[in-house]
């Protein structure tokens, strides 16, 4: 494994602004290429997006804190019917996670629910600040998806492509782990959304593997506008295996709680594969695809395969 040092300069980092955001423009067009590639070569990458400020970063941690001290009873009534969508806590396998999700969680309305769900008296602070946060890292996510499309060629195919996303918020608290405890909050896997943008409140713990086999340390930016982008197995899969979706887990050191937030992309379209990125030297790896239907393909324990894309729509 490579020490902590070496871990901090393997990832490529991408700073966005208003002039790289801007289609068609030489700086777009750079910073695209410079996207596809990292999501290529790492499967990763760290983004400078200085839209999403610190003040609303520190007020959407302090409160997703709160969060998490609410009692059981209203905790588990989250729900969804969609796998790992909802409430989870007290797991034999990763003991020291617990975590919320919203469901359509860059929507006002949706917001709104579960703020309403979780505190009955409401609590427009928390659904203010939640939906302000979702939503900018939603922008963030469409960037990223267009520069990725048009590094490639394929734009036609973007805007319906986004038209069928939603998104999963997420929040997650671990705790430190007791004397007869392993430390692993997550353990090793590959993530069965789109894309998703994490923000780990510059704390250490999540470990990525690179192509080649070794693992690293993710080391957080000291600035709190950095996020790390991560591609899915359903990415890997439209792009005919070209992105790579890598295999991460977080492991807990030190004794104090930490807290993460993310934002997963899904689709309820199926997924087409670009017959532009079909040719000789890259066949067809895989076939078009429902993403929701993957989703419960992996009930019944099938989410522990190694690749379990390639079992449900691999050529």
């Amino acid at each position: 494994m490579g020490s902590e040092s070496d871990a901090q300069s393997k990832l490529p980092i991408i700073e966005f602004n208003e002039e790289n955001l801007t289609p068609g423009t030489t700086s777009w067009l750079s910073t695209s290429d410079l996207v596809r590639q990292a999501l290529e070569s790492y499967g990763c990458f760290l983004v400078k997006y200085k839209k999403l400020s610190q003040e609303l970063h520190d007020k959407m941690f302090e409160l997703s804190k709160q969060l998490f001290q609410l009692p059981t009873e209203i905790k588990v009534q989250n729900t969804s019917n969609i796998l790992g969508f909802g409430y989870g806590t007290n797991f034999s396998f990763m003991p020291l996670v617990e975590y919320f999700g919203i469901e359509n969680g860059a929507t006002l309305k949706a917001t709104e629910e579960f703020t309403n769900l979780m505190w009955p008296a409401g609590n427009s602070s928390f659904c203010e600040t939640a939906f302000s946060y979702s939503k900018l890292l939603s922008e963030l996510d469409h960037g990223v998806m267009r520069m990725v499309f048009g590094s490639y060629g394929v734009e036609k195919y973007l805007d319906p492509l986004i038209k069928s996303s939603f998104y999963l918020m997420r929040f997650l608290k671990y705790r430190a782990p007791k004397t007869d405890e392993i430390n692993i909050g997550l353990h090793p896997h590959v993530d069965k959304g789109f894309l998703a943008i994490l923000d780990t409140n510059q704390v250490t713990g999540l470990e990525i593997q690179l192509k080649h086999g070794e693992w690293i340390t993710y080391e957080p930016s000291t600035s709190l506008s950095t996020f790390l982008v991560i591609a899915g197995e359903p990415f890997q899969a439209w792009s005919n295996g070209r992105v790579h979706a890598p295999l991460h887990k977080v492991v807990i050191r030190g004794t104090e709680e930490k807290y993460t937030i993310g934002l997963f992309s899904f689709m309820r379209e199926k997924v087409k594969i670009p017959e532009e990125l079909i040719d000789e030297k890259n066949p067809l790896q895989f076939k078009d695809f429902n993403h929701l239907d993957f989703l419960e393909f992996l009930r019944g324990g099938k989410y522990k395969m190694e690749r379990p894309i390639v079992a449900f729509c691999g050529v």
